[in-house]
């Protein structure tokens, strides 16, 4: 996610102290945008470095109460940033997937508990955001953009955590198929040694090869009493 456009998006709207940018983002955006103490600073700190922001009230004792506006140079970041062209559709890359491919089948049970985990956390999410997106109020004499915004951004999320809910069921079942079936597996020499595996590949192929060289060498040698190792068949 782009906080560095998110911040320069709230200072466009009015200057404003680190921690107050760090509470409007959430506000704004939803939870998802949650950022801590330490991230925002270092934000801060890189937007002010480039040029972007710059302190318009400044408290040399207390840093967290310097007060930042956006600077000519960061309305036209923004504005470079609002015109671009969206980035397009990204799968998402999940780690607990890395770990269930992987798994093997000495840690499958171990997958599914970490997948049952996952499901739990993403049931949890889903409950509190949509809370949070059906508390906003609605109807009112005077429309509140910044609530019909948020909980479009709120909405989006939802989506989303239903989407993550429904592939973590998927895959829990799936897995308890696999858990139930005989699979083939990689060798544990291979999943021990991975190093090893394209050698021991080349060993076990020359020596099947040469077996093969071998046997079919016995075949065809001559014999003392007669051109050839087989027997004739008898005549009847």
């Amino acid at each position: 996610m782009s906080a560095k456009h998110a911040l320069l998006g709230l200072l466009l709207e009015r200057p404003a102290y680190p921690y107050q940018l760090a509470d409007r983002m959430a506000q704004r955006l939803g939870p998802a945008w949650k950022v801590n103490s330490g991230q925002l600073y270092q934000a801060v700190k890189a937007l002010e470095k480039d040029g972007l922001i710059e302190r318009v009230q400044a408290a040399p004792e207390h840093e967290e109460r310097h007060v930042f506006g956006i600077t000519e140079q960061g309305v036209a970041e923004f504005e470079r940033f609002f015109s671009a062209g969206t980035q397009g559709v990204r799968l998402s890359r999940r780690p607990l997937l890395v770990k269930i491919t992987f798994a093997g089948p000495q840690k499958l049970q171990e997958a599914l508990e970490k997948l049952d985990a996952y499901e739990q956390e993403c049931a949890q999410q889903l409950a509190q955001t949509a809370r949070l997106r059906d508390e906003l109020p609605q109807d009112g004499p005077l429309v509140r953009a910044d609530h019909l915004l948020l909980r479009l951004n709120l909405s989006a999320d939802v989506s989303q955590l239903e989407g993550e809910l429904r592939w973590a069921r998927h895959a829990r079942e799936m897995l308890s198929w696999l858990a139930s079936r005989d699979a083939i597996w990689p060798s544990e020499r291979e999943r021990a040694d991975p190093q090893a595996q394209a050698p021991a590949a080349r060993e076990r192929a020359g020596a099947q090869a040469r077996r093969e060289l071998f046997g079919r060498m016995a075949g065809s040698q001559p014999d003392e009493d007669g051109p050839s190792a087989r027997p004739a068949a008898a005549s009847k």
